[in-house]
């Protein structure tokens, strides 16, 4: 079985496509797991006193609620296990134009700035788009080309049989 997905790198500011190829049952587990993990019940653990690395804490303190005990002790090795089971080829696009090229399936979420980061990260952020702006409209060129090349390449034989019967 194959799915198909899009993604973005919100600090390279990059996009892919992604196709994943597994048997059937793998897609449903990895479905019916996490299904399962947003429904479990966040129900607290109890405060009860352990010693966790020769800190002493609570099980609530630790762990949270038997939800996240779940999560982490069931839900993520199943996942892993699905994810290790799928094979995934990807296709690397300028980080604009899997929006344009499908905008129903992108979502730009990526939140440019967080007023908790630094001016240096900043800095580097800016850089980055600055980057990806770039190697997009260089792409974006390439691109283009490639899309004509079938009507280029004819047209260039088509006057070339053109002369030689000329001659």
């Amino acid at each position: 079985m194959k799915r198909w997905n899009t993604g973005s790198n919100c600090y390279y500011f990059t996009s892919s496509i992604y196709l994943d190829e597994a048997p059937w049952y793998i897609f449903f587990i990895e479905h019916a797991i996490q299904w399962i993990c947003h429904y479990f019940p966040r129900i607290p653990l109890p405060p009860i006193k352990i010693k966790r690395y020769g800190e002493e804490t609570t099980l609530r303190a630790y762990y949270g609620t038997a939800g996240d005990l779940f999560h982490v002790y069931v839900c993520t090795p199943v996942f892993n296990w699905c994810w290790e089971n799928t094979e995934r080829q990807s296709i690397e696009f300028p980080y604009k134009m899997i929006e344009e090229l499908f905008p129903d399936a992108h979502s730009d979420d990526c939140d440019y700035f967080n007023d908790e980061e630094d001016e240096e990260e900043k800095k580097i952020i800016l850089k980055n788009i600055e980057y990806s702006k770039s190697i997009g409209e260089e792409f974006r060129t390439v691109y283009n080309k490639l899309q004509k090349i079938a009507d280029v390449r004819s047209n260039e034989i088509k006057w070339s049989d053109k002369n030689e019967s000329k001659g």
